[in-house]
């Protein structure tokens, strides 16, 4: 209002009525937004993406930052989401990522979206809302495919097809071409079609695990998936090859009924590619055709060393290790044997190696026999345990022809020996041959039987010897007639005999004729040494003419005649005497005739081989294993009894100052031991008895001037010997206890057996002197017992005969050398020798071992060959040179050498167990392998090792196989084979020849 006056005054009031405008806001603030396309088919972003932001306004005419408020929901302009509105002036824009076109965006793609908001004056603001895309991964399906190992690689193959969907990339997969896995190739195409293609049947997956491969696959937007291949591991069945060759799992033998046992397939292999041994599994040898209860198999017990099968009760060994049991075998039945966790591979296969056939009777067949062997790991899901081989064993008929044989004898009453020879001959070989006495017409009575060693020396040539010397002979001297037969069997399964009866018969006298008898006096040298002898006349005086006194000799009161011999008249013979020259040591024979009248009239006669031992002074005085006469000296002597020994008597014992020294008696440890066995005899004579046959009478002596002083238990005696022990031709020697020989012992036989007698416990020789035998076979030592040990420390012993005869075990850490014409034969009975020294043979009658040798020492045939019978182990070495053989007769480890220029020759009876190796081999030796037998499948083939160090040479006969290890460089095409004049193969080495052309075309020819 206002007023208005006129001019006079007059007030008027005039009202004017404004009418208000609407004045726009002005709105400011956030007006656009961004999200992120989220969730959806397959997005990685997970929940609902959102947008938000805040107006404000001014505004002249209304309240500020007061907006029209929009409930949640609020459809946008392009429909791709939804909006919310506050009326503080708070907004919020929700994607809908269900939409397709929101789904459909990818990294870097983009969408607009839009809405207006007012304030409440109805001013409008337009909110922009950009949507940018995110990648929606594709969804694929993945495959996980079980599969089970068989015998081919297809069953451990698969296929299949993986789906793919993507709303923002191409529905399709990265491609692979052949991706390597652990066990096998994966293919995959685009579309999704995949392939695995196991590499192999993988035959050593082992049974029960599981071997998984897994492949990543990719689709196009790079979405990862998967193909899992699960693959279970049966058992494979074990593989058995009876001839080891490239083809085939068969084999045959060829048996004649009635020999030895024989390996039926020496050369087979066995393998498992899924399991390292066999335990809990078995290998079954049954006869599958022909088979008979005659039919006998077993396995080769070759002991316990590396790489050898032993069989100990019904356990078996592999190089001493237990690998099973066993059962069965014999009279036609099945050979089972049961394996444990230590049958290995080589185990199994050495074990198949060394199963034996037999048979003592059949007739010409052929026969069957099947090996089944079973793993031990089982059958589950389709697995297979075992598998077999055959074998055809040819078997040609048995051996009836008993041996022929015939024996004669020739008697010695000079040399006091009865010598008997058996001539035999058999195609299979003469196995024994024992001597029976028929006294009178009795009944025969075995007398004796002939030892390996006799054997072996009479196996050339058929005719077998054996000499007995008077005092070990058992022919009493009862004026009674004798007739020797000989029973001779063969070497045959059916062990074949004959019997031969010598058509001559002897008489042995106890009266007024002849009669022989054998004396072994023993005493010091220099000193008085009673011979022995026994009165014949009852006191009427007795002539006694002794030969052969060696020079130095002295018979008590005898004079000289004039042929060199030496007489003697007395009627105390019991008393006579011999004395030795004080530096003599060693044993002779003297040839002792005695005469006198009988009451009747009648001469009677006696000849007596008296074997005199003389001792050193200072040394034991040893009786040997018969009856003994020993005599002490004029000082302390030692008297040694060694079990066994017979009935002795001991002169001149001082009881002050000597002693008696029992070996090897185990009731005899005290003095109190010896006095409940000692009485005084009908002349007062003390008489310890030691067992039935075995007593010692101390001439002179009363049982109560004897005390503890008297007596030593097991002491070992010992004998020193600077110069020279001398056994002349017949003689024998008892030794034991410690020899300290640094100068000579000598066996001079020149046609008589003479004995070196090692008695209880033994002798070790040691000082580095010699030992030398005469070049003769009928030298001889030997022992009292197979316990009786010959320790040879660092001595030499040369020259030929008998080390061992079959009782004594020796152990040789010096040299032994067979320098003679005659063999050397070791013979230790059923014992191995022991050689950490030398075994060398340098004569033509080379050095024969009867049995096995662990040798970690030299064996060297240089000049003479070497025969060994037994097995030959250890980690010794064995030389072959000038001109000599080798043989090992039995399955041998040893490594053998030719020497430079040795045209020397390596025989092996058992090749297909030889595992020693083999060097120097040049074109002048050979291998002459026995067990291969040549025609015209035989073939040797070699193959080097990849470092030129040498390699493998297998020989065989097409059914027969051996593998020889070679050391050396050797040409391949080198090798050929040939007979060896008995039917076996001969490996010789011949290297290739080639051609050199030179100036002018002409020619050179080269063997290398």
């Amino acid at each position: 209002t206002f007023t208005v006056t006129t001019i006079d005054g007059t007030q008027q009031q005039v009202t004017v009525t404004i009418n208000g405008a609407n004045d726009a806001a002005v709105i400011s603030g956030t007006s656009s937004g961004t999200v992120v396309e989220a969730g959806g088919v397959a997005n990685a972003d997970a929940g609902t993406p959102t947008a938000s932001g805040t107006l404000t306004d001014t505004d002249v005419d209304n309240t500020p930052n007061s907006f029209t408020a929009v409930a949640a929901g609020a459809a946008t302009d392009n429909g791709y989401g939804t909006f919310e509105m506050t009326a503080g002036g708070v907004w919020t824009y929700t994607l809908d990522n269900t939409k397709a076109a929101v789904q459909a965006l990818n990294v870097g793609d983009h969408l607009t979206d839009t809405f207006t908001v007012t304030t409440i004056d109805g001013t409008q603001q337009q909110v922009t809302v950009t949507i940018n895309g995110a990648n929606d991964a594709a969804v694929l399906s993945s495959a996980s495919v079980n599969l089970t190992e068989s015998n081919a690689a297809a069953a451990i193959s698969t296929s299949g097809s993986l789906t793919i969907s993507d709303v923002d990339s191409p529905s399709t997969f990265v491609a692979q071409a052949g991706t390597s896995g652990n066990y096998g190739t994966f293919v995959i195409n685009t579309a999704g079609a995949w392939t695995y293609t196991a590499s192999s049947a993988h035959d050593e997956f082992v049974a029960g695990q599981h071997y998984v491969e897994n492949f990543d696959v990719v689709s196009a937007d790079g979405t990862h998936t998967s193909v899992h291949i699960d693959i279970l591991g049966t058992n494979d069945a074990p593989e058995i090859d009876l001839n080891g060759a490239p083809t085939g799992n068969s084999t045959s033998l060829n048996y004649t009924a009635g020999s030895a046992a024989t390996v039926i397939a020496p050369a087979t292999t066995i393998t498992d590619i899924d399991s390292p041994d066999f335990g809990g599994g078995s290998l079954t040898v049954a006869f599958t055709a022909n088979g008979t209860s005659a039919d006998q198999l077993s396995i080769q017990n070759q002991g316990t060393g590396t790489g050898q099968i032993g069989v100990s009760g019904s356990n078996v060994t592999y190089g001493g290790t237990v690998i099973g049991t066993f059962s069965g075998g014999t009279n036609g039945s099945n050979l089972v044997i049961t394996f444990n966790a230590s049958a290995t591979q080589a185990a199994a296969a050495a074990l198949a190696d060394h199963i034996l056939y037999s048979n003592a009777t059949s007739p010409a067949i052929a026969k069957t026999v099947t090996y089944t062997l079973v793993d031990g790991d089982g059958t589950a899901n389709g697995g297979t345990d075992s598998s077999t081989a055959s074998a055809t064993i040819n078997v040609t008929g048995s051996d009836v022809t008993p041996p022929s044989a015939s024996i004669s004898h020739q008697l010695s009453s000079s040399q006091q020996e009865s010598t008997f020879t058996v001539h035999a001959t058999d195609a299979s070989g003469i196995q024994s041959i024992q001597l029976y006495d028929s006294i009178g017409g009795g009944a025969p009575v075995l007398i004796y039987t002939f030892t390996a060693a006799e054997l072996a020396a009479g196996a050339a040539t058929g005719n077998f010897t054996h000499i007995f010397t008077d005092g070990v002979a058992p022919f009493p001297v009862s004026n009674s007639v004798h007739q020797i037969s000989a029973v001779v069997t063969d070497n045959s399964a059916a062990h074949n005999s004959s019997t031969a009866v010598d058509s001559v018969t002897f008489k042995t006298n106890g009266g007024g004729g002849s009669s022989s008898k054998f004396t072994a006096p023993a005493g010091t040298a220099g000193e008085p040494i009673n011979l022995a002898l026994i009165d014949p006349s009852e006191g009427q005086a007795v002539t006694v003419t002794v030969k052969d006194l060696p020079s130095g000799w002295a018979i008590d009161g005898a004079t000289q005649n004039a042929d060199g011999s030496w007489t003697v008249q007395t009627n105390a013979v019991h008393e006579l005497t011999v004395t030795t020259p004080a530096d003599f040591a060693g044993a002779a024979v003297l040839d002792v005739h005695l005469t006198w009248t009988n009451a009747d009239g009648t001469t009677g006669s006696m000849f007596v081989a008296d074997n005199v031992e003389a001792y050193a002074p200072g040394s034991p005085i040893f009786a040997w294993s018969g009856d003994d006469v020993l005599t002490g000296s004029s000082g302390n002597d030692l008297f040694v009894f060694s079990q066994p020994i017979g009935n002795d008597t001991v002169h001149s014992f001082d009881a002050t100052a000597d002693q008696v020294d029992l070996i090897g008696y185990s009731g005899f440890q005290s003095f109190s031991d010896v006095q409940a066995h000692m009485a005084d005899d009908a002349n007062g004579n003390a008489v310890i008895t030691l067992g039935e046959g075995q007593s010692i009478t101390l001439e002179g002596v009363h049982s109560s001037a004897l005390g503890a002083a008297n007596f030593a238990f097991d002491q070992t005696p010992v004998v020193n010997n600077p110069g020279t022990m001398t056994l002349s031709d017949g003689a024998l020697l008892p030794l034991s206890g410690t020899v300290n020989n640094s100068g000579l012992i000598s066996l001079n036989s020149t046609g008589s057996e003479t004995l070196l007698q090692v008695i209880q416990h033994g002798v070790t020789l040691q000082g580095g002197g010699q030992v030398v035998l005469s070049d003769s076979i009928l030298n001889i030592v030997s022992g009292t017992g197979p316990d009786v040990t010959l320790t040879n420390v660092d001595n030499t012993i040369s020259g030929a005969g008998q080390l061992g005869d079959g009782m004594l075990g020796l152990d040789n850490r010096g040299i032994i050398i067979a320098s003679g014409s005659n063999a050397l034969v070791i013979d230790t009975g059923g014992s191995v020798v022991a050689n950490s020294g030398t075994l060398e043979a340098t004569g033509s009658g080379g050095l024969i071992v009867a049995g096995g040798v662990a040798n970690s020492g030299i064996l060297w045939a240089n000049g003479g060959n070497i025969a060994i019978h037994g097995a030959v182990t250890g980690e010794g070495d064995a030389t072959i040179g000038n001109l000599s053989k080798l043989e090992f007769g039995a399955a041998s480890s040893t490594d053998v050498t030719f020497a430079q220029n040795a045209a020397g020759t390596l025989e092996l009876d058992d090749s297909f167990d030889f595992s020693g190796r083999i060097g120097g081999i040049t074109n002048d030796d050979k291998l002459d392998l026995n067990d291969i037998l040549f025609g015209s499948a035989t073939k040797a083939v070699y193959q080097a090792n990849a470092d030129g160090s040498g390699g493998t040479l297998t020989v065989t006969d097409g059914t027969h196989g051996a593998t020889l290890h070679l050391l050396g460089s050797y040409d391949a095409n080198g090798f050929n084979v040939a007979d060896d004049g008995q039917g076996h193969t001969v490996v010789t080495y011949n290297p290739a020849e080639f051609t050199l052309t030179g100036v002018g075309n002409a020619t050179s020819e080269f063997a290398v």
